[in-house]
Formats: structure tokens, sequence, C-alpha cells
């Protein structure tokens, strides 16, 4: 760097909040501000970098090893994704298979509900039917209980006449 005493100073426009960060970076760094722009503006003629070219990338040499690991890296990438892409499509059932599947659920659900109301109507059957067996078996009890008093009555009489006529 040239001395203080022989550099023509000028003023730039720079917005508050850049200036702020190349203050900031400065301090940080210990360098004044016009040395900043200065090695600034010699990396950007040494590099043949044009900031406002928004087609092409600044080119800084990339050492040969770096590039290599670089290209493994993608590579490995390239080689990882194809990897999750097969256990993917390995692992999730086609489309077709999971519709259809939610298909048989529901006409499966469906069933079951009807299979529900059958079961329902057949439970209250077999509630009636037990019912009706109870009301029988009672009705037969007091039937047979009847027949027995009829029985042992018509024994008496018997015994009765039979006494009667001696």
């Amino acid at each position: 760097m040239q001395e203080k005493t022989n550099i023509q100073t000028s003023t730039l426009r720079v917005p508050k909040n850049i200036l702020e960060k190349i203050k900031i970076y400065c301090r940080k760094a210990g360098k004044p501000v016009g040395e900043w722009v200065e090695t600034a503006w010699k990396f950007i003629e040494k590099n043949d970098f044009d900031i406002y070219d928004k087609e092409t990338t600044p080119f800084l040499p990339v050492p040969p090893d770096i590039e290599k690991e670089r290209n493994q890296v993608e590579a490995l990438c390239m080689l990882m994704s194809e990897f999750i892409t097969a256990q993917k499509q390995i692992q999730l059932p086609a489309p077709e298979l999971i519709a259809k599947a939610a298909e048989e659920k529901v006409r499966a659900e469906i069933r079951a509900e009807e299979q529900a109301k059958e079961l329902q109507v057949l439970q209250e059957e077999n509630d009636r039917l037990r019912d009706e067996i109870k009301a029988l078996q009672e009705y037969k009890e007091k039937a047979h209980q009847e027949l027995c008093r009829v029985r042992d009555e018509q024994k008496t009489i018997g015994k009765i006449k039979v006494n009667t006529e001696l």
C-alpha cells in the first residue's frame, strides 16, 4: 500500500447499512475502510471478475484434489439418491394397491355393519324364542300339575266308589 500522504481521497456513495457492514468487517480485521476498498478492487481485477455480468460466475481456481473430492461427493450423492428412490419404491405399495385396499376396507366396513344388524335381529329373535320356551315350560309344568291333581282326584273318587260298593 502507498503511504497515506500520497493518496488522493474521494467519497464513495454507499447505502448506510452496507457501509456499517464494511466498517464492522474492517474493525474486526484491524484495517481502515479505504484499504478494504483498495484490496477489494485489486481482488476483482486480479480474478477478472465482472460484478455486473449475471451469466458467469467468478472463476477462482480450485485445486485438483478438491475438484476430485467434489466429483466424488456428487457421485456419492447420486448413488444415495438412486438407492433411496429404489428403497421407497420397494417399501411403498403402488397407489393402485392403496386405492384398492381402501375400497375393500370400505366394503368390509359396510359388510360388518350389515352383519351387525343381522346379528342384532337374530339376537332379538333368540331372546323372543327363549321367552316363548320359558312360557311354554311354565304352561307345561302347570298342565302337568293339573293333570296330576286330576289323576289324584280320580283315584280318590274311585276309592270312594269302591268303598261304597262294598
